[in-house]
């Protein structure tokens, strides 16, 4: 094992590249749509196209805010060259995450050496986190790339011996100005870092005013290029409910169950993501706490090292003090972390042992999971199921609702083929929905289907697991036909 972890970190960045691509690529054309964001911005950037509209996302005919554009523009590019399907709903995410491993190749390769720089990039796509959002058409690893370019970047401008201030100090600005198209704010937490930087270690970081105010205004001039359309076309909605509903009242409430309510719930919670991280970093993270020992008594004497966790903790801690939680908040932290924990292992004896078990165990757990189980719990999701009954009767004028079971994987499915917006409610609407003109699909909990005044019409009954709410399910469609002419 050790030898060709050896072979490989010859060659870090093909072998990165390679590792990345084959690891998050592994079924992502098995398993369809099932978490809710998945398919909220898969569909989103399926209407853009359908509409025309470039600026501002739409999901199931109504805007949507919550996060802004650029991921929609990376899934349409996508759409554009392998079709509108859940593959290349979730390539972009995909070349995202290798594209940030391969930065701390790079990186690494840059302040020590290629051994180094692989090894951050192995620690980085075989966390178990990393693994499972790495492949999920969603916008975090957009916003984590644009992170960990932000950190890199900002580390070599704040650097008092840089000769090409210049070149670092475009590419931090530019990259704020994506990440927050990416993710909105969140994306700025890189510049705080730095200014931490600053403050505690003044001799070993240079950051003069002039260059800071002007590279934030050149952030701003960038972010308005589309955020003043967006503003205009949604009279202010995108900025009124995109930064007020999903940045400010998710940092003071809790939104949809993800944390709990109250000043106790909040001081609960408060060490959360510091537990979590055992599990998100698995199976690098039971390194850390000895690494971390070992560092310590050298930390006044290195500024990167102390760099990356001032980077790092700025996310846990910012994360930790938002109401609303969700254990992948904290990923945006995991490549410097990751770059860290390489530097201070590297020279460790049965390193390449070590790590090339690691390694190995993950991909073979990928491996299992995607081409093994994955085809087999396909057969099993609720949305799946009822897809496949109905599917022969969808036309494109088809009018559809769902009742009672209103996941955004059915809109999803269904708009692949309908031009109509799926309804979506409670199960008290389906009565007047009866009263639409055929050609429709009615579908509802098969409890709640008895309680319809005229079921005439095809019925189809379908079981499977929602994968949302973690339980099973019984579904009846109800299928009305024009009558024959």
């Amino acid at each position: 094992m050790s030898s060709i972890f050896e072979k490989l970190a010859a060659r870090p960045q093909r072998a990165i590249l390679c590792l990345s691509l084959a690891l998050l690529l592994s079924g992502t054309w098995i398993l369809p749509l099932t978490d809710r964001d998945e398919a909220r911005f898969s569909e989103a950037s399926r209407e853009m196209i359908q509409r025309g509209d470039f600026v501002v996302p739409w999901f199931n005919g109504a805007w949507r805010f919550d996060k802004p554009v650029f991921i929609y523009w990376c899934q349409i590019a996508s759409y554009r060259v392998f079709g509108e399907n859940d593959f290349a709903a979730r390539l972009p995410s995909v070349l995202f995450t290798t594209a940030t491993a391969l930065l701390l190749v790079r990186w690494g390769r840059k302040i020590a050496d290629g051994k180094t720089g692989f090894l951050a990039g192995v620690i980085f796509i075989g966390c178990l986190q990393i693994l499972v959002n790495g492949r999920l058409a969603t916008a975090d690893m957009a916003l984590v790339f644009f992170v960990t370019l932000a950190a890199w970047s900002g580390w070599e401008l704040t650097r008092p011996e840089q000769i090409h201030r210049r070149r670092w100090w475009w590419i931090f600005y530019v990259t704020l100005a994506l990440g927050f198209l990416a993710k909105g704010p969140v994306a700025w937490l890189p510049f705080g870092g730095m200014i931490l930087g600053r403050v505690l270690r003044k001799n070993s970081f240079c950051l003069p005013l002039n260059e800071t105010v002007v590279g934030l205004c050149i952030v701003v001039a960038l972010t308005s290029l589309w955020g003043i359309p967006a503003l205009e076309q949604t009279g202010g909605l995108f900025l009124a409910v995109g930064m007020g509903e999903h940045v400010v009242f998710r940092s003071v409430g809790v939104i949809d169950g993800h944390g709990l309510a109250g000043a106790l719930g909040f001081l609960a919670l408060l060490p959360l993501y510091f537990l979590t991280f055992f599990i998100s970093f698995f199976p690098w993270s039971t390194r850390v706490p000895s690494a971390l020992r070992s560092w310590w008594p050298e930390r006044k004497h290195d500024d990167l090292g102390w760099y990356l966790l001032v980077q790092a903790a700025v996310v846990f801690v910012v994360f930790s003090l938002v109401r609303t939680k969700l254990i992948h908040y904290t990923m945006p932290a995991f490549p410097c972390l990751a770059l860290w924990l390489a530097m201070q292992i590297r020279g460790q004896n049965n390193l390449a042992g070590w790590a090339g078990k690691r390694l190995a165990g993950m991909a073979f757990f990928v491996v299992v999971l995607t081409l093994g189980f994955f085809p087999f719990a396909k057969n099993h999701l609720l949305t799946e199921n009822l897809w496949h009954a109905v599917q022969p009767h969808v036309r494109p004028e088809t009018k559809v609702a769902c009742f009672g079971y209103t996941e955004p994987s059915l809109v999803w499915k269904f708009r692949s083929v309908i031009t109509n917006t799926v309804e979506l409610g409670s199960v008290e609407q389906a009565k007047n929905f009866l009263t639409n003109t055929p050609p429709f699909i009615l579908v509802l909990p098969t409890k709640d289907f008895a309680k319809l005044p005229d079921t005439n019409g095809l019925q189809f009954r379908v079981h499977g697991l929602d994968v949302v709410k973690f339980k099973n399910w019984d579904l009846t469609a109800l299928v009305r036909e024009p009558a024959a002419k």
